[in-house]
């Protein structure tokens, strides 16, 4: 049996929003993000920035969250903590 694919990263349930473009931190440049990237590398001057609609609140409620969270290289948010 294999593991349910994460329907936050299933193409299937994606709509048009969930690509979108962003202003580079750095030149201003507009970096296209896909809604589960972490951060982008600029075509126009290489650096990378921050994908500004990133929300991982999922993981607040999501049993899967701890698999996810450790192959994006993060940690489970505190319950008691507000983001």
């Amino acid at each position: 049996m294999t593991t349910p694919r994460c329907p936050g990263q299933d193409l299937r349930y994606w709509t048009p929003e969930d690509i979108y473009e962003a202003a580079c931190a750095h030149c201003g440049g507009a970096v296209e993000f896909f809604k589960d990237d972490l951060r982008r590398k600029c075509p126009h001057c290489g650096q990378y920035t921050v994908n500004p609609h990133n929300d991982m609140a999922c993981a607040a409620w999501c049993q899967y969250a701890p698999e996810c969270l450790a192959q994006l290289g993060r940690e489970m948010p505190d319950a008691g903590s507000s983001a």
